[in-house]
């Protein structure tokens, strides 16, 4: 384990790596100061460049560790719960990046879905990108959704991660409540993962985690919101000839570029994935046009200058 160091103390090293070994290091530190707190979270800014959203989710947990610190009697207030992350640092630091910058383009998306058949995770990469799903409404379908007999399913409940797992029965806007039809290949794909789930019942027997969801781990327990985010990615780097830009989100903005490519008008394209606007889809349809204008110029010029053969 690489040790964290603090700049102020010293380091943490994996023999003070449980909770309560790590709280009483930070007290031993004279870290039980407002101003040590805020002085380790600006340093994660200017020394690590770490992102907002990073530095957040080490407030939580050094807050969670100093919270076992206060019940064990080792310090009567808990230091982190006053100390605020520097607005100007998480300004600078935050990478400004578009979200529909990377996406599959449709052969690209053909080559994921083929690397990926046998991965566990593959009827989810595909409904996310088919349907342009966001994380939080694919983690949260539920079979009660799912119409078999209508061959159809809704959007109407959402998984998502703060400083906890939230599972509501809200979307994040009015326009992300939707209803799509199922073909039959689509109910085939479901009816087999509903046939594993009973298999993995029977399988893990007392043990197993019954739920509605469709989505889970082999006992019944629920994916943590994190969970196919990062084995996407490691898909992706696996994968060097797929774009190495790409994150989850890029699955949905990866439906946008095909159905662009299929010559779906912006409007009905803003609809089928539930844009609460049309600006996103706007631009991801003038990045695909302009990628695919480019590309026919390419390949009109190679057909009237041609380089000589070095074969």
């Amino acid at each position: 384990m690489t040790p964290i160091s603090f700049g102020i103390t010293g380091s943490v090293s994996a023999s003070v790596s449980t909770p309560k070994a790590l709280a009483i290091f930070f007290v031993n530190s004279s870290f039980g100061r407002r101003r040590d707190i805020e002085q380790f979270l600006d340093q994660l800014f200017t020394e690590r460049e770490a992102q907002p959203r990073t530095v957040k989710d080490i407030k939580v947990l050094f807050g969670s560790i100093m919270d076992l610190a206060v019940q064990d009697g080792l310090i009567a207030v808990n230091p982190v719960k006053e100390a605020t992350i520097n607005k100007n640092l998480a300004t600078k630091y935050t990478k400004a990046k578009d979200k529909t910058d990377d996406f599959f383009s449709y052969r690209e998306a053909q080559e994921f879905l083929s690397v990926t058949e046998e991965h566990p995770l593959y009827e989810l990469f595909f409904l996310t990108l088919f349907f342009g799903l966001r994380r939080e409404e694919v983690l949260g379908l539920r079979w009660s959704c799912i119409s078999f007999k209508d061959k159809q399913f809704s959007i109407n409940h959402t998984v998502t991660k703060g400083t906890a797992v939230n599972r509501l029965n809200a979307t994040k806007t009015a326009s992300s409540a939707r209803i799509y039809p199922l073909n039959d290949e689509q109910i085939s794909m479901l009816r087999h993962l509903k046939d594993k789930e009973n298999a993995n019942r029977k399988l893990f027997g007392s043990a197993y985690q019954d739920n509605d969801y469709i989505f889970k781990h082999e006992d019944g327990s629920l994916y943590y919101p994190d969970y196919p985010t990062k084995a996407f990615g490691k898909i992706i780097k696996a994968h060097p000839e797929l774009p190495q830009g790409i994150t989850f989100h890029g699955l949905r903005s990866s439906c946008v570029s095909i159905l662009v490519h299929e010559g779906f008008d912006v409007k009905r394209i803003q609809k089928w994935v539930g844009h609460a606007d049309i600006e996103t889809a706007l631009k991801i349809y003038a990045k695909v046009k302009d990628k695919e204008a480019k590309q026919e110029i390419l390949d009109g010029m190679h057909g009237i200058i041609k380089p000589k053969s070095y074969d």
